[in-house]
């Protein structure tokens, strides 16, 4: 199935409509080969919300374009009850309550903003991942954005096929779990039963065509397995089964170790040339997330499967698709590959994988994907054969299928439902009914399922929900109100001239923003009792009600507290020795200009919440949010980029020799990027021991012509150049001259 929106497909548009125009919790689920990857491409490409892609594994968020569960909410690894009474014996073993989560998970300045900004929340195969893990992020998002709505607030798209792969529990951690979950489900969760998703499942079968294997195949999923298709499937028993000359077969297995071996047998056998062709990996890049081989082991003649879509206009592999080594080239970086049935030869280039974590640009007001290192190699593997496990999401036509005994839950129909056809399939050995049956939890749940018409009813009430929350938003006023109180704290903490000038002016703005806020709320409470009425909601009060309110609110933040701000802001940048100041209140007034925004745009909410349910639809596909017009200060160039890394990574928490590693740079260079943010994102205590910085700052003082050579020559071997070059700068902010 390509990339690009299926007209002819209701429930995917409708899917879509859930994404874009609600707010609503979605769980999109679907047989194998209906579609789920092509959603969640199309969802990253034309969704406006701010949104994060996770997965619970590193391979599978590489495969949907992000990160994992546990890089973005830096999860421990362990199990999480919320009010577990660890014993103190407990401290260093791997169970997590709220108040050890919270002392052990880093929320740096900048992974707080981008939870606090984050609209939409993607989980992609979510069939792996445990309760406790999805209540640890609910407990998380509700803490930092200081909502106790599931999630804080957040959308969440949850995006997997329950008949595959299930979580993995051990023992000793489901003996803590089994007292608080009926199982490790995600569906189990206490946050997804505090607010369930809706269920849409995609139907509309791309993979398979072969209507008796679609048969087999939903008898699996439903427990409703007869001998009839047991039989049907245990025909194709061929226990010495030997794939004829030129026709391409791929081994299922259970296990790694069987995988490897066969392929490693088989590519010995040839008599060609080995070629050895190493992965090009640069800057951080983490062997746990290779999405091909490091070492990629090719012979003319090997049988091999692309790992990835042809990003090409003609789209001539996709990945799954088995074909032979025609010629290795390794002086033109290529490698060609032929087919069986006549298909014309395919050149294959080098790909590239990007491995990426989010990052909150609050001038463009974007949750932005930032690029912290790549794997180049071939997207090519040896494919005489695969683990199940690893098989999942790919297509084949022919497939061996050898997992004797060691079935896992949901590894029968995992393996079965990568063929297009039952006349692909060969068993090396025969399936009992055992082995195929699915999890009774996964059954029920998934008996939920709403019908499209009452489908259809649920949207158009969401649509006007999610207005009207954002219409409610409109009128919040204490994130503005934070932000205030906490740079009127830092300033009357500081030393700086004209100070008490500078917080008799903050405090007039906090004043009047908190008697506008009082007004607000009482708004709030008014607007949420018209919004939550079970009768016929009346929208055309609500719009009536909300323009006046705009109407009153307009004029007065704009002319108390935006411009105030902005007159206070002009006659600071001229201003010696604040720099920093000034930076802080450009970020300040950036808030107030999009809170104006927004009270303007709150106008047509109001509007749109009259409107009939097409109009309504029609409408929310031509405007999304607030049209952003606030210049902000562009941070373009490729300097200030690789500094601004370094930034973030020390402020995750890595040490500076760490970062050095990851990036591939001498430590002098990390700290000179950290240096430049020295008066702004950090201090010199930051980067270095207070007692340090006196000692370097007194010899500078008495020293104040000396060159950084002179005064390490007089520091001594103990102090080392880049603490100097600190102490350097602390003084020259001390004194205004950065």
């Amino acid at each position: 199935m390509s990339e690009a929106f299926d007209t002819q497909n209701d429930i995917f548009a409708q899917a879509v409509a859930f994404v874009n125009q609600t707010q609503q919790p979605i769980f999109l689920t679907g047989k194998a080969g209906t579609g789920k990857t092509t959603f969640l491409k199309f969802i990253r490409k034309h969704s406006y919300k701010k949104m994060a892609i996770t997965a619970p594994t590193g391979v599978a968020a590489m495969n949907a374009g992000g990160t994992t569960l546990h890089a973005l909410f830096w999860l421990p690894f362990g199990v999480f009850v919320e009010d577990h009474p660890l014993q103190w014996e407990d401290r260093d073993q791997f169970i997590y309550n709220k108040h050890r989560l919270f002392s052990t998970i880093k929320l740096t300045k900048q992974r707080r903003a981008i939870l606090q900004e984050l609209e939409l929340l993607v989980i992609d195969e979510v069939s792996m991942v445990r309760a406790d893990t999805l209540d640890a992020i609910d407990v998380i998002l509700k803490s930092v954005r200081r909502d106790m709505r599931p999630f804080g607030g957040v959308q969440v798209l949850f995006i997997g096929d329950l008949y595959q792969l299930p979580p993995v529990v051990q023992d000793r951690e489901w003996q803590v779990l089994k007292d608080y979950y009926s199982s490790v489900f995600f569906f189990d969760a206490k946050v997804f039963k505090q607010q369930p998703p809706i269920l849409i499942e995609l139907q509309k079968i791309y993979r398979q065509q072969d209507d008796a294997f679609i048969s087999v195949l939903n008898g699996i999923r439903n427990n409703e397995t007869t001998a009839e298709d047991l039989e049907k499937l245990n025909a194709h028993y061929q226990p010495d089964f030997v794939a004829p000359q030129g026709e391409q077969y791929i081994t299922l297995t259970s296990h790694n170790r069987l995988a490897d071996q066969i392929n490693q047998e088989k590519l010995m056998s040839l008599e060609t040339k080995m070629h050895q062709i190493k992965s090009i990996i640069k800057d951080d890049f983490q062997q746990s997330i290779f999405p091909a081989d490091d070492t990629l082991s090719l012979r003319e003649g090997a049988q091999v499967m692309f790992i990835k879509n042809d990003t090409g206009e003609d789209r001539r592999y996709f990945n799954g698709k088995i074909g032979t080594v025609k010629e290795i080239n390794l002086p033109k970086h290529q490698i060609i590959v032929s087919f069986p049935n006549g298909e014309e030869d395919v050149v294959v280039k080098r790909e590239t994988w990007e491995n990426i974590r989010y990052s909150y640009n609050k001038g463009d007001d974007k949750i932005e994907e930032q690029v912290l290192g790549t794997f180049s190699q071939f997207p090519l593997r040896l494919a005489w054969a695969i683990t199940i496990h690893k098989s999942q999401g790919l297509t084949f036509d022919k497939a061996i299928i050898d997992a004797g005994t060691s079935f896992a839950a949901g590894q029968v129909y995992v393996a079965l439902s990568r063929l297009t056809g039952l006349e692909g399939l060969v068993l090396r050995s025969k399936i009992s009914s055992f082995a195929i049956r699915t999890d009774h939890q996964v059954v029920n749940f998934m008996k939920q399922i709403a019908a499209k018409d009452e489908l259809d009813d649920i949207l158009q009430k969401s649509r006007q929900n999610y207005l009207g929350q954002i219409l409610l938003h409109s009128f919040r006023w204490h994130g503005l109100r934070d932000e205030l109180e906490k740079l009127l704290e830092e300033v009357q903490g500081k030393k700086m001239e004209q100070k008490e000038e500078a917080v008799a002016c903050l405090q007039g703005i906090l004043s009047e923003l908190k008697t506008q806020e009082q007004v607000a709320n009482k708004f709030m409470t008014q607007l949420h009792g018209l919004l939550s009425k079970r009768e016929e909601i009346d929208y055309d009060l609500i719009c009536e009600r909300s323009k006046a309110a705009v109407n009153w609110f307009l004029p007065a933040f704009e002319q108390k507290c935006l411009l105030a701000l902005e007159e206070h802001l002009e006659a600071w940048k001229v201003k010696k020795r604040t720099k920093k100041y000034s930076t802080q209140l450009k970020s300040l007034l950036l808030d107030f200009k999009r809170k104006f925004e927004q009270l303007k745009h709150s106008l047509t909410i109001a509007e749109a919440l009259t409107k009939s349910s097409n109009e309504l639809g029609e409408e929310l596909l031509t405007w999304t949010k607030p049209k952003d017009d606030i210049p902000a200060e562009a941070e373009s160039d490729k300097e200030k980029d690789t500094k601004t890394i370094s930034l973030e990574m020390f402020q995750d928490g890595m040490e500076i020799a760490e970062i050095a590693e990851k990036r591939n740079m001498v430590v002098g260079t990390v700290y000179g990027h950290l240096i430049n943010f020295m008066g702004t994102e950090l201090e010199a205590t930051d980067l270095m021991s207070e007692k340090e910085l006196e000692q370097i700052v007194t010899v500078i003082h008495k020293n104040p012509e000396a060159t950084t050579l002179e005064l390490k020559t007089m520091l001594g071997a103990t102090i080392d150049y880049p603490a100097i070059r600190i102490a350097q700068k602390h003084v020259e902010l001390a004194d205004g001259k950065a």
